[in-house]
C-alpha cells in the first residue's frame, strides 16, 4: 500500500498535482502512469507482485542442463531461465505452449507475443523480456533494471555456455522487449 501511495505521490507531481490529490488516487498504479514519473519509481512498481528484485543467479535448474524443465524449454537456455523468472517474478503460469502458441526458440518470442495480445516494443521496463532476433536461435533475458539509457539483463548461455550473466547493456540494443502483464 505504502509503494502504491508514494508511487501516486509521484505520478501527481510529475502531472502538477497536489500531494493531496495523489493520496487519494485509485490503485493499483499502471505501469504507464509509474513510468512517467521516472525510473525509480517504475522499478519500484514493476514490483508491486512478489518479484523480489535480487539480481543473482538463483535459477533452480542449473544441475539439470541438457533436460528439459517444467516450463517444457531446455535447462540452461535462455528461454529456461526467462520463463523461469516470468513464472517466478512475474507470477504468471507461463509455458512453452502459453496461450496456445508454441513459443519455440528465443528469435519467435516476440512474434508469439504479438500472437496472444501481448505488448511488444522497444521501451524496456522492469519485469520485461528483451529479445534478439539475430542467430540460428536468438536469444531472450530478463530486464532486471532500468536507468536511463542503460539496462541490466540476466539470462543464462550469452556470455558463459548453459551459465547465469548479467550485462548492462544499451537500451537500444534488444531488438524488442515483451510486455507481460503482472
Amino acid at each position: 500500500m505504502r509503494l502504491m501511495i508514494v508511487a501516486a505521490v509521484a505520478v501527481a507531481a510529475t502531472a502538477g498535482l497536489p500531494p493531496v490529490a495523489a493520496s487519494a488516487a485509485p490503485s493499483p498504479v499502471s505501469r504507464e502512469s509509474v513510468q512517467a514519473a521516472g525510473t525509480s519509481v517504475e522499478q519500484s512498481a514493476a514490483c508491486t507482485k512478489p518479484c523480489n528484485r535480487k539480481i543473482a543467479d538463483d535459477y533452480p535448474y542449473k544441475k539439470r542442463i541438457g533436460k528439459v524443465d517444467p516450463y517444457n524449454f531446455w535447462a540452461g537456455q535462455c528461454t529456461s531461465f526467462a520463463a523461469w523468472r516470468i513464472n517466478d517474478r512475474l507470477k504468471l503460469k507461463f509455458h512453452n505452449n502459453y496461450k496456445g502458441v508454441n513459443w519455440g526458440d528465443a528469435k519467435t518470442w516476440d512474434d508469439a507475443a504479438k500472437k496472444v495480445k501481448l505488448k511488444v516494443d522497444r521501451t524496456p521496463k522492469v519485469g520485461d523480456i528483451a529479445v534478439w532476433n539475430d542467430g540460428r536461435f536468438g536469444h531472450v533475458a530478463y530486464v532486471a533494471r532500468v536507468d536511463g539509457s542503460k539496462i541490466v539483463v540476466e539470462e543464462y548461455n550469452k556470455s558463459k555456455r548453459e551459465a547465469y550473466s548479467k550485462r548492462t547493456i544499451s537500451r537500444n540494443d534488444p531488438d524488442n522487449y515483451i510486455h507481460f502483464p503482472f
